[in-house]
């Protein structure tokens, strides 16, 4: 996937274009002191911005990210950070952690139930007992609703003297009774450049998480819509889960 090696050095401002960091921040530092946590593992932590800014807060934390490129940028950005390759549904720890996030969809990457399975079973002994998550999760329903989107131009983002143009699409590439493929692609344009890049993802309804999660034990605390804690409906687009694992 070009976004995460082609284009790892402009990842996140072409991310943050349509999304609130600050927001973010705010919601796991809220949660987090709520919970009296300490130290957290990024599962899928990109470019290291929400590693350094929880690090700055007082926190203790390491990012995991399957992206050697996208750590190499993370590393010469926050020397003073600590960062790991490994996949989500096989990184251990050396030791446990009070918190996990699971932000930007990376959950949405694990297409097969034997790789879910996986990184939940990872999460739980990564966590220590009665440890916090927090899922953020593309939801299956609007997708499905829609079925198909043609590319447009969705962002315009100006970094240093490069303008990047990011166009995207979808299009449900399988659908099951519990299984939905989605393939999204994107065509971006920098300057006079042009990148193509599909990623293919699974979207979840809330029950499919809830099921997964209960299958392991964990309890969800809290489902909402977004970061400002707008409360989950059915059409949402994402769902930001809070779970806990077990005693």
């Amino acid at each position: 996937m070009k976004l995460y090696s082609d284009l790892a050095e402009y990842y996140y401002d072409i991310e943050k274009t349509n999304r609130s960091f600050q927001e973010e921040i705010g919601f796991v530092n809220t949660l987090f002191q709520k919970h009296k946590v300490r130290s957290i593992v990024d599962l899928g932590c990109g470019t290291g911005e929400h590693v350094t800014a929880l690090q700055s807060m007082g926190y203790k934390v390491i990012g995991i990210d399957s992206s050697v490129s996208m750590l190499e940028i993370a590393k010469r950005r926050f020397p003073d950070c600590h960062f790991q390759t490994g996949l989500i549904q096989g990184f251990q720890a050396k030791q446990t952690f009070d918190a996990a996030l699971c932000i930007f969809g990376t959950f949405n990457y694990l297409v097969d139930n034997e790789d879910i399975e996986s990184a939940l079973i990872k999460l739980k002994q990564n966590l220590k007992p009665v440890g916090i998550a927090v899922f953020e999760i593309w939801n299956s329903y609007p997708i499905q609703q829609i079925k198909r989107k043609p590319i447009t131009t969705v962002s315009m983002t100006k970094i240093g003297k490069t303008i990047v143009k990011r166009n995207r699409g979808f299009r449900i590439a399988a659908e099951e009774e519990s299984k939905t493929i989605v393939e999204v692609n994107y065509i971006y344009h920098l300057d006079n450049k042009e990148i193509k890049d599909k990623h293919v993802m699974r979207v979840f309804s809330f029950s499919e998480i809830a099921q997964l999660l209960n299958k392991f034990q964990f309890q969800i605390l809290n489902i909402y819509a977004s970061y400002s804690m707008e409360k989950f409906k059915q059409d949402s687009l994402r769902m930001i889960l809070v779970i806990k694992t077990p005693p």
